[in-house]
């Protein structure tokens, strides 16, 4: 794994981090680039996407609250008057998962001036909602998916013109914002700070002996503006194939992949000499390198050594003893809780990832709205 390693990058997140930053992950010296997915193929039931007639929630599975109104505002960055075209909601006690207010069909999942990251669902009868500030969007989304109430659609974050953490959530009704207050509470769930039950859905069949992840909390750094990349099918199978060797969450190897190498698209030696997907100095892969491939050799940059080595490490500093025990395993891999965070920020976006279903093609809402 990778030693601390200082700063080589300066991202606009860090300024919002009050303690000290004495270490940074190879992976945040890359540049985010967000660009729009290229809508899907045409499905023959397209019609039927998306209806009002379904249940409506909070936007958030954890409590939170209103910070900014829906109206016209001074604009806290560009100190000048316009529409505030949505709510800011901010979770508490630390930022978690955005979800699907109601079920629809993605029509965006981009990056844009102002909002960042972000994410746009039409619900049928000309409604839409959007999401944004995201610090990441769920692997899988893109134009024509469709999703279901209370399914994560990314993390909440700080991404474009933004002073804090939050989310921007906005209800457009025929291309025009209206007060996503009312709104929600005449369809039964207002924005009050709780939140409302999602419809329940099947639950992914367990793939590990352990209890699952522990929660992302804390300082983050580079999750909070850098996305979770998408997983090349290849390496997609060696984390899993590592996760049932060693009893572990694949999506943890697969936080550690993002966030060290971005899955392997990174093939330099760090500034402290890591080498790999996985990011091992060669001190401590001599203890704990292993054949992945079966080829007879532990090659540190094998990119199947790699993920199995840091399997086998992360369950000798005990991975598999629970989420207690997944915190203690991802602190000794790099000593940094921002670091930790991170990874599991990653690890339960991929996660929470659905597989992709069929597509309906869909258009560009009319209107921007005015964020902060």
């Amino acid at each position: 794994m990778s030693a601390p390693r200082p700063a080589t990058a300066v991202m606009l997140a860090v300024a919002l981090v009050t303690v000290p930053i004495t270490a940074v992950p190879l992976g945040a010296t890359l540049l985010l680039s967000a660009v729009a997915i290229p809508a899907a193929a045409a499905s023959p039931d397209c019609s039927t996407a998306g209806s009002t007639s379904g249940a409506w929630r909070a936007p958030f599975s954890q409590r939170y609250v209103r910070t900014s109104p829906f109206g016209m505002r001074l604009h806290p960055i560009e100190h000048v008057w316009r529409l505030h075209s949505g709510v800011d909601l901010a979770s508490v006690p630390s930022a978690g998962p955005v979800v699907a207010a109601q079920a629809g069909t993605v029509t965006a999942a981009v990056w844009r001036p102002g909002v960042g990251l972000s994410v746009d669902l039409a619900h049928g009868d000309g409604v839409m909602s959007r999401y944004g500030h995201l610090a990441s969007i769920a692997p899988g989304l893109r134009p024509g998916v469709r999703v279901s109430a209370g399914q994560q659609l990314g993390l909440e974050g700080s991404t474009g013109t933004s002073t804090g953490l939050h989310l921007h959530f906005e209800i457009q009704e025929r291309g025009v914002p209206v007060d996503p207050v009312p709104f929600m509470a005449a369809h039964g769930a207002p924005l009050d700070g709780t939140v409302t039950a999602a419809p329940a859905t099947s639950k992914r069949p367990e793939t590990t002996g352990i209890r699952g992840l522990p929660p992302a909390t804390g300082v983050r750094l580079q999750s909070v503006t850098v996305p979770a990349a998408p997983i090349p099918a290849r390496v997609r199978a060696l984390y899993v194939a590592a996760g049932k060797r060693y009893g572990l969450p694949w999506t943890l190897l697969a936080g550690i992949g993002m966030e060290e190498t971005r899955h392997g698209a990174v093939t330099a030696t760090s500034s402290a000499g890591a080498r790999g997907l996985m990011q091992f100095m060669p001190a401590t892969w001599a203890l704990y390198g292993v054949d992945g491939d079966g080829d007879g050799r532990a090659d540190i940059t094998n990119d199947a050594d790699s993920v199995h080595a840091a399997a086998n490490y992360l369950a000798h500093e005990g991975a598999r003893q629970g989420p207690a025990g997944i915190r203690r395993a991802l602190y000794a891999y790099n000593h940094a809780n921002w670091y930790v965070a991170d990874v599991l920020v990653y690890a339960h976006t991929y996660a929470a990832s659905p597989e992709p279903t069929e597509s309906c093609p869909a258009a560009e809402p009319k209107t921007q709205g005015a964020v902060g």
